[in-house]
């Protein structure tokens, strides 16, 4: 569990230092942070998927000047997690503590699993950010959602080359 937290604050860095700063015309916001609520195993107790998913977000919140709108985002998708995990992962690939990754579930589930969770945090963030839908909003949410899904691609095919 202490990996995790230590993980946590190396993905915040890299999201606060580096990604939050690479705007594509305020519409594309890669979010990393999220792979660390992705990967928590499925059987992981559910105080601490979300009391963990609350520090990830409050971590981006405190450096993100934004007030809880991160938190929030990251506590929903931590309690929607076991359940979409039951939906979209096959139930004979993870042993209890396995952690969710590419390699142990297969392109195709951790897409879709991914896919779903970073859909459901941009679109929380973005509506609670904005306060109103529109079809740029809704651009923001989709365009976000697909590079941030690229860009955990992308650190979890770096994670297995270096295993």
């Amino acid at each position: 569990m202490i990996k995790y937290f230590f993980l946590a604050i190396i993905y915040t860095l890299l999201q606060v230092l580096v990604l939050n700063e690479i705007l594509f015309n305020s519409y594309i916001i890669p979010f990393l942070y999220i792979i660390l609520i992705i990967k928590l195993p499925l059987k992981i107790q559910k105080w601490f998927l979300i009391l963990f998913s609350f520090f990830i977000g409050f971590i981006n919140d405190l450096f993100s000047s934004t007030i809880g709108f991160h938190s929030t985002a990251c506590v929903l998708i931590g309690f929607l997690k076991p359940m979409l995990g039951k939906i979209s992962i096959p139930y004979n690939l993870l042993n209890e503590n396995d952690e969710i990754s590419l390699e142990r579930i297969g392109y195709k589930s951790f897409i879709v699993f991914s896919f779903i969770l970073i859909l459901i945090h941009s679109s929380c963030l973005f509506f609670i950010e904005h306060l109103e839908f529109n079809f740029k909003i809704f651009i923001k949410i989709i365009s976000s959602s697909i590079v941030s899904l690229i860009v955990i691609i992308i650190t979890e095919l770096a994670i297995k080359k270096q295993k």
